[in-house]
């Protein structure tokens, strides 16, 4: 990876000797001959390395040091000092004003270049150890609240599970048949009474937003329980006679909700969406959300035996992958026909 490493010096064969070895080690190199270009630099381009000369005219160098590592930006940016002349040179003083290495004259360009890359494989090494802690100092408090979420809903499933209250949701082929069979009698009671008060149909696809990332990102034990409690508090929000809760994919939830225009399908589906918002069950790992969210996929027919029932699971299919694309949270998207 191509770094950006600066030199301050006046010595115009020692800045050439530098350049040479540094472009042709596919770097960046800048030189610079006084103090506040340097500090300026640093400020606006974030240097990957910095250079300075001891010998510099009417710099003390390690004065110079010791103002780059007072700046935020520049705490973090390895220093080297060149040594020409040991008159102005004193390793004690090196590394008390911060610097990270030295180069002697006479240069040996393969010492040169070692001392280089091993300041900017430290330096590689320190900056993804920061990113690192920082990521898991806002990982952390989330853990702990999916930890808390986890454990409150564990004891509310635990104890209907012994009342006999608890059942998975049903797999697609179940739900894809019982659509079928309200897409048939919503048909015939629209044919033999000419009666259509009632008879739309409406589907709901709901699928976990970036759901694959958070299975990479957690453990199966979290994952189950984050899939249990959003099983749920779906299934909670569907619950008149008809209406179905089933699993679509892993992630994605189905909901038939017969007699049911588009209005009240988006209804529910805002319902949904608010429910999972104030679960507040961490996804640290998604780009639309702090915590898990939804998109919505909606498709509301007027069921006839001209059209098969799987038009409105595909319809449905299309309005998701619009509302994913959006990359919003518990974005809703519907169509009806």
């Amino acid at each position: 990876m191509k770094k950006s490493i600066i030199i301050l010096d006046d010595l115009e064969e020692q800045i050439s000797f530098f350049r040479e070895l540094i472009t042709q080690s596919n770097h960046s190199f800048i030189d610079v001959n006084n103090e506040s270009d340097l500090l300026d630099l640093v400020q606006l381009q974030d240097p990957d390395l910095i250079l300075i000369s001891s010998t510099i005219t009417d710099l003390n160098c390690y004065l110079v040091c010791k103002k780059i590592k007072l700046l935020d930006k520049g705490k973090n940016i390895p220093i080297i000092i060149i040594n020409r002349d040991d008159r102005y040179f004193n390793i004690e003083q090196n590394f008390d004003a911060g610097a990270d290495d030295y180069i002697n004259y006479p240069f040996i360009k393969r010492e040169v270049i070692h001392r280089l890359n091993q300041q900017l494989l430290i330096k590689d090494l320190k900056d993804n150890l920061r990113e690192t802690t920082n990521r898991l100092h806002k990982i952390i408090p989330h853990y702990q609240r999916l930890q808390e979420i986890v454990e409150k809903h564990h004891l509310t499933i635990q104890r209907n599970s012994h009342e006999g209250q608890l059942n998975l949701i049903p797999h697609r082929k179940y739900f894809e048949e019982m659509l079928q069979k309200e897409w048939l009698r919503a048909s015939r009671q629209r044919t033999s009474f000419s009666d259509t008060e009632g008879t739309n149909i409406s589907v709901i696809l709901a699928k976990i937003n970036d759901f694959q990332s958070y299975k990479k990102n957690h453990e199966k034990e979290i994952i189950d329980s984050c899939l249990r409690i959003i099983t749920e508090d779906v299934k909670d929000t569907a619950k008149r006679a008809g209406d179905l809760v089933a699993e679509f994919d892993q992630d994605t939830f189905a909901v038939l909700l017969p007699s049911t225009d588009a209005m009240g399908a988006e209804r529910v589906a805002q319902v949904i969406g608010e429910h999972i918002m104030a679960l507040q069950i961490p996804h640290h790992f998604s780009s639309i959300s702090e915590y898990i969210t939804f998109s919505f996929g909606l498709a509301t027919g007027i069921p006839t035996q001209a059209i098969h029932s799987s038009t409105l699971i595909d319809v449905a299919q299309d309005c998701l992958q619009r509302a994913i694309a959006s990359r919003k949270a518990n974005a809703i998207v519907m169509d009806q026909f």
